[in-house]
């Protein structure tokens, strides 16, 4: 592509079923409903010798037939640059915003499904670095901000929503044997701030080796340990950290399954999270115009608390400031994301999609099982605009 600026304007509208519109437990009445949903978009990239800038946004207005007094307005937006300074250095910066009117809309461990609003900020700066032929080396500095609305009629149970921020940072050196195999390591500190008063840290290491298979199967994998400390020396855990991903590819279909598990902070009880996930995703290119795709996201999130030396375990969860040391409890939280949707490529600029996007979570307690579903189709248009 010669260098310049591109624009891609885009809109969508989207007829959609959902079966539990207030994200109503195990046990209460479900309310179901149709939706409309009309989605402006629009993306402008910059491309040159040396430097490449990318920006989109899209807002989504979701329209109820019967509930209205739910309408609301989903934004998503994204920022990428990219500079080559010499051949073997090249920096980056990243940024993506969004605003959703419920917490099933985002992947954030330990956070309950409730219709909340949550808005999220995430940062990340770095370089990447080729050292020798073989060695390359990434480095970077991520920061994270959450935060929920504070509507008393909202609050999930207990105030387990609580928002924060984190920031840190993480390194990677990777160095290649062969043309199939590359060694390295990796290594991520994170501080993260609940509520503006709990403080901690969580730090990962692991060993990596990214393996090729064959042409059309690779593996990642790493294994190391993962530790959390709060503000004082006894408040300290530890724990071996895993993470695995086989991939393939043929003319016509790609699939993904991964693995992993480490602690991770959490802005929904307020600390952090032994975190345990399982991933998997596919593309099928069924005919020149149709497309089959869907995406599968399971975690188990094992939260982390204070103990009283005097009475044992806290009955609810708690911050973690520190003050006790930490443990882990039977309470914990099991969610599933569960997307499909099939394309189909009416004309250069149009698509029609049918989709399927389904959530289910249950927090071990009574009434803590969420099971929510969502049927639609939706009509996509887009074209590339070249400016001059």
């Amino acid at each position: 592509m010669p260098p310049g600026w591109v624009f891609t304007p885009g809109f969508s509208v989207a007829e959609t079923w959902d079966n539990n519109v207030l994200l109503a437990g195990e046990g209460s009445a479900l309310a179901e409903d149709f939706l409309t949903v009309f989605t402006p978009r629009g993306a402008l990239g910059y491309r040159g010798r040396r430097s490449t800038l990318q920006l989109d946004y899209q807002g989504s207005y979701q329209l109820y037939q019967q509930l209205t007094e739910l309408n609301a307005f989903d934004q998503r937006s994204n920022a990428g640059f990219r500079h080559r300074v010499t051949p073997g250095l090249t920096i980056f910066a990243r940024n993506s915003f969004s605003k959703s009117p419920t917490t099933d809309e985002i992947e954030l461990p330990g956070v309950e499904f409730r219709r909340q609003g949550v808005m999220i900020d995430d940062l990340r700066t770095g370089f990447d670095a080729r050292l020798t032929k073989r060695t390359t080396l990434n480095a970077a500095y991520a920061f994270q901000w959450v935060d929920f609305d504070e509507s008393q009629g909202l609050m999930p149970v207990n105030g387990l929503t609580r928002g924060g921020h984190a920031h840190g940072a993480s390194a990677r050196l990777e160095r290649s044997l062969s043309s199939r195999v590359t060694l390295g390591g990796e290594y991520d500190l994170r501080r993260g701030t609940v509520d503006e008063v709990s403080e901690f840290d969580v730090q990962n290491a692991l060993a990596t080796i990214d393996w090729r298979l064959s042409k059309q199967l690779q593996v990642s994998a790493g294994a190391g340990m993962s530790w959390l400390s709060a503000d004082r020396e006894d408040a300290r855990q530890s724990a071996p950290a895993f993470r695995a991903e086989l991939s393939g590819t043929s003319q016509r279909f790609g699939w993904n399954v991964g693995y992993r598990r480490a602690f991770l902070p959490s802005y929904g009880f307020g600390g952090t999270f032994e975190n345990q996930e399982f991933s998997a995703g596919f593309l099928s290119t069924l005919t020149r115009r149709l497309d089959w795709s869907g995406t599968l996201s399971y975690r188990v999130n094992d939260p982390l608390l204070r103990s009283d030396r005097a009475h044992g375990i806290l009955d609810g969860p708690v911050l973690l400031d520190g003050s006790l040391p930490i443990v882990q409890t039977d309470l914990s939280l099991e969610s599933l994301w569960l997307r499909s949707s099939i394309s189909f490529l009416a004309t250069r600029w149009m698509r029609v999609e049918a989709f399927y996007a389904g959530v289910l979570q249950d927090s071990q307690r009574a009434g803590g099982k969420v099971n929510r579903s969502r049927l639609g189709v939706q009509v996509v248009t887009s074209t590339r605009l070249r400016v001059r």
